[in-house]
């Protein structure tokens, strides 16, 4: 069936913002061949009428894909679908504080692990702390909503006093630092963010699809209130050989 000319079908749910179910609708139809790498999607306002959604909606949903690498627009051409040079869910490119909120909101990040855990070694090193400081633990799979395997596995330190932000939380679908804000009523100042390989181990690597002792690539994020105090310590593991981050600097 020729892209432009599909007849598109939806059945939207509660719980999922509408413009990431049309960006998974749109996905779905990009890897099923309706719309085939090299095609033009059809325009805003045919896509927007065929769903039954605003051209705002339907122009969110295009960003999410463009932000992965599947689409592609150009002024006076329209919006092509493109060949992906590796694994979508495995890039990151959330280079500022509205980037790690897009992240988060088309994302599933489920809590399987909770516990209070005091920080030594290497761990504590990396989070900027005195060794044996008491932190709340938390750690699971993130998904991007609608699939079925995850992308990444998390790990969330908090401090104790900062527990009943994520108590009743089992689902994650926000950005956790703006809950922890919220909560302390201080902004997040600053992020410092570190890259490095590691080996996956035996848990990471059963929800990642990998071996025990495969490559991994470890994210890691210091979010510092005032004074560098540290509000919130996050770190994400994904499978070395489909990780990509992609940035962009500025000349001046």
């Amino acid at each position: 069936m020729n892209g432009q000319d599909a007849e598109l079908v939806m059945t939207f749910e509660d719980g999922t913002p509408l413009y990431l179910q049309v960006a998974q609708l749109l996905q779905r139809l990009i890897d099923g061949g309706t719309y085939p790498v090299g095609t033009l999607l059809p325009p805003e306002s045919d896509l927007a009428q065929q769903l039954s959604v605003s051209r705002h909606t339907i122009r969110q949903a295009i960003g999410q894909l463009r932000q992965r690498g599947v689409l592609s627009a150009r002024k006076g051409v329209g919006t092509r679908v493109e060949a992906p040079e590796d694994d979508w869910r495995s890039r990151f490119s959330a280079n500022s504080r509205g980037g790690l909120f897009d992240f988060a909101r088309s994302t599933e990040l489920h809590f399987k692990h909770r516990q209070m855990t005091e920080v030594r070694g290497n761990l504590a090193a990396d989070m900027g702390v005195r060794p044996g400081r008491k932190f709340l633990h938390l750690s699971g799979p993130r998904y991007y909503s609608g699939d079925k395997n995850p992308f990444c596995v998390n790990e969330v330190f908090l401090e104790p006093r900062l527990k009943e932000v994520v108590e009743n939380i089992d689902i994650l679908r926000v950005a956790l630092f703006t809950l922890v804000e919220a909560s302390t009523g201080e902004r997040v100042k600053e992020i410092q963010q570190e890259i490095r390989a590691v080996h996956l181990d035996e848990v990471q690597a059963g929800y990642l699809g990998r071996n025990q002792g495969d490559l991994g690539m470890r994210l890691s994020r210091r979010y510092l209130g005032s004074g560098s105090r540290l509000l919130e310590y996050a770190v994400q593991y994904y499978p070395g050989d489909t990780f990509a981050y992609h940035t962009t600097l500025s000349s001046t």
